[in-house]
């Protein structure tokens, strides 16, 4: 791959839509505290974008009692956001789903 398609790919990545997170006050974190693991645990995790819901891979290395943060990469860029517990399960083989597959679109979308 060449400096442009690396440059233009790079500037695809970096325009595209933010998921939803969790917001501080769903998060509640002074009951609910934030509990850490090292190495990560393998999951797969729905994360909501403004015109669909993706099953992306990632890594979890934070949670609470109802609330999961999942680290997640699209493209170059590395994204951690924070999702409900039911969101998330662990990974037991790798998915065969690729980053950006829409898998199921929303009555909103076309």
């Amino acid at each position: 791959m060449g400096p442009e398609q690396t440059k233009a790919l790079h500037a695809r990545y970096s325009k595209r839509a933010q998921p939803f997170g969790l917001t501080l006050e769903e998060l509640d974190f002074k009951h609910f505290p934030v509990h850490n693991v090292y190495p990560g645990i393998p999951v797969m995790a729905w994360l909501r974008f403004p015109n669909c819901a993706e099953l992306v891979e990632g890594e979890v290395f934070a949670w609470t009692a109802k609330a999961v943060e999942v680290r997640w990469q699209d493209g170059p860029l590395t994204y951690r956001t924070w999702v409900w517990a039911s969101a998330v399960t662990r990974r037991t083989g790798t998915s065969n789903r690729n980053l950006g597959e829409r898998v199921k679109r929303d009555n909103n979308s076309e």
